[in-house]
This record gives C-alpha cells, structure tokens and sequence, in this order.
C-alpha cells in the first residue's frame, strides 16, 4: 500500500531511528527493507500516516 510510513529501525547494539518514509509502491517498499536487513538492521512499522 502506497504513502508515509512511520518505521522504527533497530541496529543489533540495541540503537533505535525513527524515521518517516514514503514508499510510494510496493517494490519500492520491499527493496529498502531488503537493504535494511542487508545492514543488519531490523524494521519495525507503525501506522501509515498517509494515503492516496
């Protein structure tokens, strides 16, 4: 689903980012959680903040 995502990524020393990303399509929005993951981090997603 396109829009603002609210993620939390965690870094495996327990460091946590919030940050607000637009996806705007779904392979968009799986090839950043797969380099994400490809840097150790792991993503945990809040509410979608907007949509069209």
């Amino acid at each position: 689903m396109p829009g603002i995502y609210e993620l939390t990524l965690k870094a495996p020393d327990g460091r946590e980012r919030r940050i607000l990303a637009w996806l705007p399509t779904e392979a968009v929005k799986q090839d950043f959680y797969e380099k994400c993951r490809r840097r150790g981090l792991r993503i945990f997603q809040g509410e979608v903040k907007s949509e069209k």
